[in-house]
């Protein structure tokens, strides 16, 4: 497990980094692009949420496919056609041809990210297993805190051979998912056994854990492997909405960052450069709180409190904020934004609990697809909300609301998905 905390799962982190920032990077260009393509907040709420149409159609083929082909094909060919997608949005001219690039982002990146949920189940004992997806979801965060500096200083390039700063931005975000493609077809092993940098010993020792695990699971009863059974089990769709108010929370933080920052700053007026440094503060405090809670649940037997709580936190951080104005406003939103993801890589465990084979690969999919219609939703919502009087407030309202919903579903889903609760008697063929 060390070697594998030192090869393989700060590769992967480098990967979701470069797929998160491709993804939410509008956010640092949305002030120049709307300029260039006449944008209003509702618009671009739109061209926000529709990458998640593309990327719910295609996710749970996607995982399919890679289950049968392996990480290291399927993986490269995503990371390839997304940098493709991602580079051509330096070059829109239109609202149309950038409703149609976030759609195609969408559909090239389907897949990616339970796709590597699904790889790591496969390498990672359960006991480590929180800790592991939480390091492999720190990209998250990170990618929040690394994109507002890198953006700001790619923003930096306006007018540089003729090209607006938000040309720059996306070309050269774009541009390393393609490199790394390459490096994941010569790098990525499918199984321990193809690893270079583990002993054949520890591959093999390894390999066992894991198998004396999923015979476990199956001699206790309760894991589902077929396709049909994992879509008529009921905690498939707690787990389903429990993600998309997550999603919803998560989403309505990453697109709007930087609006919160710019008007806690009024009435002064913050560079772009200012406005996307303090950006950074929230995706900070994430870090931290991820890395804390992961450590947490792996030493901790009963993990339902390790999603609801940092749900009830974030909610309750912006019920406060409401009232409120200025910095202490951006405060309790930048709180709100660490409790949030701290319940990531916890809440992720869940499904494996009680999913394997081919079920696991497209129960992930299918919790990750149902899930991000949150993503979809929460930037248009958020846009038309903030066009009203008051509409920050009313749009914070709206988050805090979901949240508190989804920490009230968190504790029966995390009691069912361990075998606890009511709805954990479901079929196991």
């Amino acid at each position: 497990m060390a070697a594998l905390r030192r090869h393989l799962l700060p590769f992967l982190f480098v990967l979701y980094l470069v797929a998160y920032l491709d993804r939410v990077n509008i956010s640092f260009a949305a002030a120049g692009v709307s300029h260039s393509l006449g944008l209003n907040s509702a618009s671009y709420g739109v061209a926000a949420g529709i990458f998640f149409v593309g990327y719910v159609l295609f996710e749970v083929p996607s995982n399919l496919i890679l289950q049968r082909v392996g990480a290291r094909r399927w993986i490269s060919r995503i990371l390839i056609s997304w940098g493709v997608v991602a580079v051509l949005m330096a070059f829109m001219t239109s609202v149309q041809q950038f409703n149609l690039l976030r759609l195609l982002l969408g559909v090239a990146e389907a897949g990616f990210f339970p796709g590597i949920i699904l790889f790591l189940s496969q390498w990672v004992p359960r006991q480590q297993l929180v800790r592991t997806l939480a390091g492999f979801l720190l990209a998250l965060p990170v990618a929040g805190l690394l994109g507002g500096p890198i953006s700001a200083a790619l923003l930096s390039l306006h007018q540089l051979f003729g090209l607006e700063g938000w040309r720059w931005l996306f070309l050269l975000e774009g541009l390393p998912a393609i490199l790394l493609a390459f490096a994941v077809w010569r790098w990525l092993p499918n199984h321990p056994g193809e690893a270079r940098w583990l002993p054949v010993a520890d591959a093999e020792a390894l390999e066992q854990v894991l198998q004396r695990e999923r015979q476990q699971r199956q001699e206790a009863g309760g894991q589902i492997h077929g396709l049909r059974a994992m879509l008529r089990d009921p905690r498939m769709a707690l787990l389903c909405l429990l993600y998309m108010g997550m999603s919803t929370g998560l989403y309505g933080f990453s697109f709007w960052i930087p609006r919160f920052v710019t008007d806690a700053l009024a009435p002064a007026e913050p560079t772009p450069m200012l406005v996307n440094l303090l950006s950074a503060i929230p995706y900070g405090l994430a870090v931290v709180s991820m890395v804390l809670v992961g450590r947490f649940a792996d030493h901790h037997v009963d993990r339902r409190w390790t999603v609801a709580l940092p749900l009830a936190v974030a909610a309750s951080a912006l019920m406060l904020a409401l009232p409120l104005g200025g910095l202490p406003r951006l405060a309790l939103i930048s709180l709100a934004t660490a409790a949030g993801f701290a319940c990531l890589g916890p809440a992720w465990s869940m499904p494996l609990q009680f999913l394997g084979g081919d079920a696991a690969a497209g129960g992930i999919a299918t919790i990750n697809s149902v899930g991000n219609i949150g993503g979809f939703l929460a930037p248009i919502v958020m846009g038309r909300l903030m066009l009203l009087p008051h509409g920050e407030t009313l749009a914070l309202a709206a988050l805090a609301a979901v949240l508190a919903l989804s920490a009230c579903l968190a504790v029966p889903v995390a009691l069912a998905a361990m075998g606890g609760g009511p709805l954990s008697g479901a079929t196991t063929r």
